[in-house]
């Protein structure tokens, strides 16, 4: 990694860390290169402004999400077996690394119309329709109910939606039982009576 490409990571994990923390409004430039240690004509030289910085996190995020999809659903699994793998993972990660997609939805009336844009199509195509796709395969095969794929997804999302929080909930506390659970609860929902033991 060069020395440009270091600081633009620093920054970025620094800024990340100040948005959980105070919101999207609630920082500034200043603040970002006070935390990373550069001075802010250095700040600028990599973000234009606050807002280009954000959706960089967000994007740098989703695109992650994005090969991490790309990358269950390559192997031979069922889709279950799938879903099942990319929620552990997506759980697994840090809760500030896991939040980014939820801070971003509650900060997209502080960004620019075509930087909502911009996220709004990277979310879709990226992580949603991807998240989709996998249960739609799921209920072609019949291994799952044959029901809207859309409103699977959504219904699993909402499922993890306390989770996508840098602070969940102290009673939903998150461990590997408790995904478990919550895969169990989004299958047994979909999963046809003839292949429920």
């Amino acid at each position: 990694m060069s020395e440009t490409e270091g600081s633009r990571a620093a920054i970025l994990e620094a800024a990340k860390h100040l948005f959980m923390q105070d919101g999207f409004r609630g920082i500034s430039m200043r603040q970002i290169a006070e935390a990373v240690g550069v001075t802010k004509a250095a700040l600028y030289y990599h973000f234009r402004d606050k807002e280009e910085l954000f959706v960089a996190i967000v994007e740098q995020y989703l695109l992650a999400m994005s090969a991490l999809i790309d990358e269950v659903a390559a192997t031979d699994e069922s889709a279950r077996a799938q879903i099942s793998e990319l929620v552990r993972r997506i759980l697994a990660q840090p809760a500030e690394q896991r939040s980014i997609i939820r801070l971003a939805s509650q900060e997209l009336g502080n960004i620019s119309p075509p930087n909502r844009a911009r996220f709004l199509a990277l979310y879709h195509n990226r992580f949603v329709e991807r998240i989709t796709a996998l249960l739609e395969r799921g209920m072609v095969a019949g291994e799952l109910r044959p029901i809207d794929p859309s409103f699977a997804t959504w219904a699993l999302l909402g499922m993890m939606y306390p989770y996508l929080h840098p602070t969940p909930p102290t009673q939903l506390p998150l461990d590997g039982a408790r995904i478990e659970q919550l895969l169990q609860i989004f299958f047994d929902g979909l999963t046809p009576r003839a292949l429920v033991s």
